[in-house]
């Protein structure tokens, strides 16, 4: 999980003065290998350089921080709330942007990750696809997985991006819909983060 505090200079904690008067929750979705973790931490240091705090909370590190042996509804049921009370605790603590990606689609959890954003602040859901060749090199090449690694195996992957494609109709309203496939992570970010508009 990545935080990216917006320090003042000298100064040993969030500077206040830089907070926005309307915050943030981007929500980036999309299946295995669409760039959601990358892109996702390169929106945050674009949040940043623009003089805003920013958190960065992935559901899946959320998700593999349990220990137990649950069924996998039960398995991403407990991560999806577990996520949505980081994404709020995230706000409660004064970030101006929370960036949330990972699979919600999975948990069921778009409704309560949606609501952790406080009152008056502006939800973005990203969509980010990419077709199955392409994730599949893309998680073959990652070196933070092992080759042992679930999603590394294109049985699963492919049967993981099947079920993403049957339930894309069904998700919530999107606000940016990308095709990460020949797009780099920085040109995908750019698009995401103009959803801010930003003076």
């Amino acid at each position: 999980m990545l935080v990216v505090p917006c320090l003042g200079p000298g100064s040993t904690g969030p500077n206040v003065a830089t907070l926005v008067s309307v915050r943030h929750l981007i929500a980036i979705a999309g299946p295995i290998g669409a760039g959601k973790s990358s892109v996702a931490e390169r929106v945050a240091l674009l949040a940043q350089s623009s003089g805003l705090s920013v958190s960065l909370v992935g559901l899946d590190e959320v998700a593999f921080a349990q220990r137990a042996d649950l069924g996998l509804d039960e398995f991403w049921h407990r991560a999806g709330v577990a996520h949505s009370a980081l994404v709020r605790g995230w706000f409660d603590a004064g970030a101006d942007v929370v960036i949330a990606h990972g699979p919600f689609f999975e948990s069921d959890s778009y409704e309560s990750l949606m609501a952790a954003a406080p009152s008056g602040a502006r939800r973005h859901h990203v969509l980010l696809d990419a077709p199955f060749d392409v994730a599949l090199d893309r998680v073959v090449s990652d070196p933070e997985r092992t080759r042992t690694a679930l999603s590394v195996q294109p049985d699963f992957l492919r049967s993981t991006h099947e079920a993403f494609a049957a339930l894309v109709e069904s998700l919530p309203r999107v606000d940016l819909t990308v095709d990460t496939a020949g797009l780099t992570a920085d040109e995908v970010a750019h698009s995401v983060f103009a959803l801010l508009n930003l003076p």
